[in-house]
């Protein structure tokens, strides 16, 4: 009897484990877009792929679903945009924390109530750092990027955060590794770019 009971912990702490991966590679994913993980995981919910419960069921309907598509799909124009940027990501920023919040609790299977504060401070915060160090390493469009186009970076970025969105209800904890890659190539590139800029300003001095 002791050892089942042994055996049943050990279960319960690897689904909670194994949740809180899902969380925190949603939330990764969401700090670079904010409806792209929110519309996957209600697509995954419909089809049973996903366990939605509490207020969560609300994303559970293909309504919703297209909404949260039509968002991202503006979400990502938007980030295109040459005189928008940084203040996009600036405005994104809260509705980004919001979602890897709302995204976090979702994953481990948690309501909307008290239980779920820590897992929504969770969420939000690394929500929150991710989308804060892409304003930061992200090089401007306003500036040439070192021979790389910003708008391909933004692409990057759309791509990583479909990937990850799904790659994170499967493959726990790896689309934190993409991010982190992605921000990693972002402060290559800024860093390059302000060797080669700033060679030309001093000889223009």
């Amino acid at each position: 009897m002791n050892w089942k009971k042994g055996r049943l912990r050990y279960n319960v702490r690897m689904e909670i484990l194994l949740a809180a991966g899902i969380g925190i590679g949603l939330s990764a994913v969401a700090g670079l877009r904010a409806y792209v993980p929110l519309a996957i995981v209600g697509i995954f919910g419909i089809l049973g792929l996903f366990g939605l419960s509490g207020l969560f069921k609300q994303v559970d309907g293909w309504v919703v679903v297209g909404l949260l598509v039509f968002l991202a799909l503006v979400e990502s124009g938007l980030d295109k945009i040459k005189s928008l940027d940084p203040t996009l990501d600036y405005i994104q920023t809260p509705v980004r924390i919001l979602a890897g919040a709302v995204l976090f609790a979702a994953a481990v299977g948690i309501g909307l109530g008290v239980a779920a504060i820590p897992w929504l401070i969770a969420g939000g915060a690394i929500a929150g750092v991710v989308s804060v160090l892409k304003v930061v390493l992200r090089p401007s469009m306003k500036t040439p990027a070192a021979g790389v186009s910003v708008s391909f970076l933004s692409g990057a970025e759309d791509l990583l955060a479909l990937i990850g969105g799904v790659l994170a209800v499967f493959v726990p904890l790896v689309p934190l590794f993409l991010v982190a890659f992605l921000l990693f190539f972002f402060y290559r590139i800024r860093k390059r770019r302000g060797r080669k800029y700033g060679g030309l300003r001093i000889l223009g001095d």
